[in-house]
């Protein structure tokens, strides 16, 4: 572990070269302090020219205010940016798109926003327009390289951050990690206890420190079992190519030749050595040990199960955020680095055997305000001040051509009338960037992950930063919709899978604030769905085809409609389609074969566990999500029941796991839904007329392994 930057010696500097401080600012300007601080902190009433002298002073002396301390006395924005590499936005990165997941779900436990910042060039350029505007209270960072610009340039503005990866030695030492050189020589020694000895490596080719970690580990973990790391097959490849060249490694004339284990840098990679593996009539955990990195869920319903190295994502994103709000509160962060431990989770795949495993309150207008039913305009600020529309239109935008008195009254008329401004012509008119509220229910859920990533990858090639609010429950939704009119934060909001009510959409159009949703019907807006109700039929019938006529269904529970609840349909929608289909083949729905809960793995494991357990169980399941349909599928596992030979198993989306455990599953292009979405929002902040209002997207059933003729 390395120590923190102050335990060391800073690069060194010329003795001449001192901090800037606000009292030089305050001087250079001949101004006092507190006025310095005014202009900084966009607080108290500062005359037109004094603020110009100060402004040009900050940016003459290369002033950097201290942000951590000037959040004490000024309020927070309650927003952290995470500055996202476009290789997240990659499908099959789901480990980094499972720590975006914890990543919100730990800023929303502490009542902040994520705004994620996918960059197209220099980061740099985002984040110093970040910092300048003071958008966000600190930065989250990841995927980190030793000398990383990005960490230079928020030490240099004292700014809050932390990151989830190693700085070098001569940057602060804001991170958390894991050991990846560690797990991965565990996993060695484990093989090697096992009685392993022709031990292979199959990695990713990349100039990334943890890849490198990750062969240093292999190396490590053979030599300290007394074997020689020369001697042993190290196979680097990419995606293009990982195939074929594990394909070469075990296809060895004498099995003398060929490795008997293989340690990979993910499970990604384990899934094609079990392909492989099962091409050329190897044996997983006999002829062949296998191990893999990541710790996804995957991995536990591998056949057999995964042995891999679990990274701890959740305490990751908890540790980074805790760690950037402590330098809010404390001022710069003097503590080393951490690393976080990583658990090897064994399976089978090693040998012998293992252990099994948010409403809109409708307020009073002000007194003199217009009708509650049209939105107040310049206009009506510029003649309740007594003014012209265009001396409005400079207050707001911060002109120092506008006289003190002017000013003022044009203040006092905004804020006796509530008047907004429009963001997005702001926007256009000053050329600065646009904003869009992601507003996700669930965004750990993997559907509404892949939704998102697309989203932002629209929104970022179309000039806007978006923010993303974590939505799970009622009370979260109205605190972060509530939050959003009165700072008019946002141009444009897109909702995914959260249905809105007419009084929460109308509040938005009252306010001029385009709303389009995504997998959710939302009346009056722009909507991307797709049709649950055909869709539970088609897995049904493809189960009824099959010879089934016992089927169970695990769903979610009902919900309530908003605001009083979050109102989902999906499941309700998809269940709807299982019992047309049921009708329809002449068979009669047993209630007795239907298990609802909460929206989760533990709980589908759970109800589907008493299905199979039950005097006559069904010969197949029906579940509203691949979510569940996995929690199904280790059921079965643990109790023995062989899928699909005496248990078939139909999920709802098609993640990407899907693929992954041969999962047969209705398709919906959950990415495509993330990307129309998006595109319709941009274009009805263009002005432009989007239609039709309902877009439907096709819905395809994926026949896999997991189903099959029903046992006779």
């Amino acid at each position: 572990m390395t120590k923190s930057l102050s335990a060391q010696a800073r690069p060194a500097e010329p003795a001449t070269v001192r901090q800037v401080t606000i009292q030089d600012v305050a001087r250079a300007a001949a101004v006092s302090r507190q006025t310095v601080s005014n202009v900084l902190n966009g607080s108290g009433r500062v005359g037109a020219a004094a603020r110009a002298r100060v402004l040009a002073a900050v940016a003459a002396l290369g002033y950097h205010p201290h942000h951590g301390a000037r959040s004490l006395r000024s309020r927070r924005t309650r927003q952290l940016a995470y500055v996202m590499p476009h290789v997240q936005l990659l499908p099959g990165n789901y480990i980094m798109q499972q720590f975006l997941q914890s990543l919100a779900a730990a800023c929303a436990r502490q009542s902040y926003s994520l705004v994620i910042v996918v960059p197209e060039g220099d980061p740099g350029d985002e984040m110093r327009r970040l910092i300048a505007s003071r958008s966000v209270d600190a930065f989250l960072l990841s995927e980190l390289q030793q000398d990383d610009a990005r960490v230079k340039l928020l030490a240099e503005a004292r700014m809050p951050f932390a990151c989830f990866g190693r700085t070098g030695p001569a940057l602060p030492q804001n991170w958390v990690d894991i050991d990846n050189r560690g797990a991965v020589a565990a996993a060695v020694g484990h093989l090697l206890a096992r009685g392993f000895r022709r031990i292979a490596f199959v990695g990713y080719q990349t100039l990334s420190y943890w890849d490198a970690d990750r062969v240093a580990g292999f190396r490590d973990g053979l030599a300290a079992g007394g074997h020689s790391a020369d001697q042993a097959s190290l196979l680097l490849v990419d995606d293009t190519n990982a195939r074929t060249k594990i394909r070469s490694l075990l296809s060895a004339g004498r099995p003398e030749l060929r490795p008997d284990a293989v340690v990979t840098s993910s499970d990604r990679l384990a899934g094609v050595v079990y392909s492989v593996a099962a091409e050329l009539r190897l044996r997983i955990g006999q002829d062949l040990g296998v191990t893999g990195f990541d710790g996804s869920a995957a991995a536990a319903l591998m056949n057999p199960r995964l042995t891999t190295v679990a990274i701890p994502v959740d305490d990751i994103a908890r540790r980074l955020v805790a760690r950037a709000l402590r330098q809010l509160d404390h001022g710069p962060d003097q503590e080393p680095g951490e690393l976080v431990p990583a658990t090897l989770r064994l399976g089978e795949s090693t040998g012998g055997s293992a252990p099994t495993w948010k409403r809109f309150q409708d307020s009073a207008p002000p007194a003199g305000a217009p009708a509650a039913d049209r939105r107040v305009t310049i206009a009506d600020v510029a003649a309740d001040a007594g003014v012209g529309v265009g001396t409005v239109s400079r207050v707001l935008n911060g002109s120092d051509q506008v006289r003190e008195s002017t000013m003022r009254a044009v203040l006092d008329s905004i804020d006796r009338l509530g008047y907004r401004p429009s963001h997005a012509a702001a926007a256009l008119v000053r050329g600065t960037p646009r904003t869009v509220a992601l507003i996700v229910a669930h965004v750990t859920r993997p559907s509404a992950v892949v939704r998102v990533a697309s989203a932002l990858a629209v929104l970022e090639e179309q000039g806007y930063d978006a923010i993303v609010y974590n939505v799970d429950s009622p009370a979260e939704r109205d605190r972060h919709l509530e939050a959003l009119l009165p700072t008019h934060r946002a141009d444009g909001i897109l909702a995914i899978c959260l249905p809105l009510s007419r009084g929460q959409l109308g509040q938005f159009a009252r306010a001029g604030v385009a709303v389009v949703s995504v997998d959710a019907a939302n009346p009056g807006v722009p909507q991307t769905i797709v049709d649950d109700t055909a869709g539970g039929r088609l897995a049904t019938e493809h189960l009824v085809a099959l010879g089934h006529r016992r089927i169970g269904f695990v769903g979610d529970t009902p919900y309530r409609r908003p605001p009083a609840g979050l109102g989902f349909t999906s499941s309700a929608d998809r269940q709807r389609g299982y019992h047309q289909a049921l009708a329809a083949a002449g068979i009669d729905a047993e209630d007795g074969l239907i298990r609802l809960g909460a929206h989760d793995t533990a709980t589908a494991a759970e109800h589907a566990a008493r299905l199979l357990k039950s005097p006559d169980p069904p010969s197949a399941i029906f579940a509203a999500s691949d979510t569940q349909a996995i929690g199904v599928l280790a059921a079965a596992d643990r109790l023995g029941v062989a899928v699909p030979g005496e248990l078939s198993v139909v999920g709802f989306d098609d993640i990407e796991s899907a693929t992954f455990l041969d999962l047969s599953t209705v398709h919906q292009p959950l990415a495509r839904s993330g990307t129309e979405g998006a595109r319709r929002l941009c274009a009805l902040l263009r002005g432009e007329r989007v239609r039709p209002l309902r877009q439907e997207l096709p819905i395809e059933l994926m026949a896999r392994g997991s189903s099959a003729r029903a046992p006779r």
